[in-house]
């Protein structure tokens, strides 16, 4: 269980924050299409203070999931760059003899 490279912080930081993004947009676009689902009020129990119906929360939302996407991804590089040097610690080979 040996990497040659770590993950990188940078790339996957930017590939979450634009997944987030997406689904976010998906989620606001779905809303405006069918606003009698209910759930669209998940939204505003993710994001505090949000109201859709105006230009600075839609932005405030995008901004928002951003900022999660990228907080889940340095959560996720961090523990995943750990986990080989805590494995190697915790499950040590057995010394041959």
């Amino acid at each position: 269980m040996e990497r040659s490279q770590p993950l990188p912080y940078l790339p996957a930081m930017f590939a979450t924050c634009m997944v987030f993004q997406v689904l976010y947009v998906l989620r606001v676009a779905l809303w405006f299409m069918a606003p009698e689902l209910a759930g669209h009020a998940a939204l505003t129990q993710i994001f505090p203070q949000f109201r859709l119906l105006d230009v600075p929360n839609f932005i405030y939302g995008l901004i928002a999931s951003a900022m999660y996407g990228w907080f889940v991804s340095a959560v996720f590089v961090f523990f995943y760059n750990l986990w080989p040097r805590f494995a190697s610690f915790i499950f040590k080979p057995a010394a041959q003899s």
